[in-house]
Parts: C-alpha cells; structure tokens; sequence
C-alpha cells in the first residue's frame, strides 16, 4: 500500500520542480562549456608550439645533411670520372670505333675507298679511272698536242744549257723548246716548254734522240727566238751555249689515251 502522508504535488511543487531541473540542466552544460574552453587553451599552449618547431627544424637539418650528402657525391663521382686510368679505356673503344670506321675526307679514308674500289674494278675499269684521272689533269693546248702526235710523227725539241765542260752541261737556260706548238696550233706558243714538261711528267710523251731527217725542222727551231734568247744568256763569251737536241712522241699510254678517248691511232 501507498504510504497516506505523500501529498499529490500541487502546482506550485510542479513549477519548483521544473525550475530545478532547468538550473540543473544550464549547470551541466555550463560545465562542459567550460571544460571546452579548458582544453582548447591547453591545446594552444607556446610550449606545445616551441616543440613543434623545434621538430621542423631538425627535419630541415636532416634534410640539409641528406642534400649535402648527394652533392658531395656526386663531386666525388665526377672527380673519379677524371681519372687518366678511367679516361684511358673509356678512350680505348672510342679509338677502336674510329679506326673502324675512319673520316671519308681523312687520307686514310681515302686510301680506304681506293683499296676498296680496286677490289671491285677489273682491267678495264682501272684503265678507264686512269684514263679519267689523265685527262681531268690536262688542259685544251696540250690535248692538241697529244692530237698532233697521234699520228705517229716526232717533233724536234732542243734543251740549251750553260757551259761547263764537254761532257757535264751546266744550268738549263731552256728545257723543251719544240716546234710541236705550231703544228699543234696552241693558243699559247709561249707555253709550249711547260705543256711539254707537263705531258712528260705525266708519261703521256717521250723524248728521243736526235733524228737527223728532221734536220730542217732543227734548223727552223733553233731560229725560234726564245732558243735564241737562251743561247745568248747560256753563252759565257767565248764558250757559247751547249745544245742538246732530241725528239718529241706520244708514248706507250698516250698511244691507249687517245685510242680510248677518240679510236683513232695513226701508223
């Protein structure tokens, strides 16, 4: 049973009662507002911050040690690569590569590209190169006098000397005087002596002895006033120059020159 002397609440004791509970209940949340604003000071705190940077601040310092570790060896790595030892067999394939395959416009690459051509050319490609190589060399006045002796005929030529003593001639005051400059008509007579020279150098004409049924035309030569010139400087008063005659004909490979360049070969 029901205790008799609990009295029904009236409704002063109901808004007592509320009034308590709602001063109970703005303590409690006064408590846990204040217990925020506590922690949020102490989780501010300048001694928590100093230890902050002083954590960042050794991260830099490790980070600095670790860069400056890598730089230095990377130094050392470029100071090992100077090494004479190191620069020597990185320098022994480089040269192995080079004379494997060595410069086209150096002589070995040119000699290299003769000898490998002459591997492939037979007779007659050799003799038509040669031939090539002859004529590139010549020019229009001594390729008519090539023409002028593809018949077969000689030319005289004579060589005027200084004289020294019956059997040793002296200093060549003119070496080549021939008349094969006129019957070759070149444009420049004066030339004649060095078109010779040049056409003897090259194998392409020869000189032989004196031909005495060209007597005329030695008579006609010496008359010619460049030989004229040349004996009166040779001549040492009484001693006059000393005259060597000779003849002048197309040679052997001047013969195959002008029968491979134009068929034709006089008898």
């Amino acid at each position: 049973m029901l205790c008799s002397n609990v009295e029904p609440m009236t409704g002063i004791g109901r808004v007592y009662s509320a009034v308590r509970a709602r001063d109970h209940r703005g303590l409690h949340l006064w408590r846990r507002g204040a217990g925020y604003f506590l922690r949020m000071a102490f989780s501010y705190d300048p001694r928590g911050l100093i230890g902050r940077a002083v954590g960042a601040a050794r991260t830099g310092l490790d980070v600095y040690s670790w860069a400056e570790e890598q730089v230095v060896g990377a130094i050392r790595h470029g100071l090992n690569s100077l090494d004479p030892a190191d620069a020597l067999e990185d320098a022994e394939p480089e040269a192995a590569s080079e004379a494997s395959a060595p410069d086209p416009d150096s002589l070995s690459g040119k000699m290299s590209r003769l000898l490998d051509r002459a591997l492939d050319q037979n007779t007659r490609g050799s003799q038509v190169e040669l031939y090539h190589h002859l004529l590139d060399q010549l020019v229009a006045d001594e390729a008519r006098i090539l023409g002028a002796l593809s018949d077969g005929s000689s030319s005289p030529m004579v060589n005027v000397y200084t004289w020294l003593s019956p059997r040793v001639p002296g200093r060549a005051a003119l070496e080549h005087a021939s008349l094969i400059g006129r019957t070759a008509n070149v444009a420049l007579p004066q030339m004649v002596p060095q078109y010779v020279s040049h056409l003897l150098s090259l194998g392409l004409v020869e000189a032989g002895p004196e031909d005495s049924a060209l007597a005329t035309e030695y008579e006609v030569l010496m008359a010619e006033t460049a030989v004229l010139a040349a004996i009166k400087s040779a001549s040492r008063g009484p001693l006059t120059a000393k005259i060597d005659k000779s003849t002048l004909t197309l040679s052997s490979l001047g013969v195959a020159l002008w029968a491979a360049t134009t068929g034709e070969v006089g008898q």
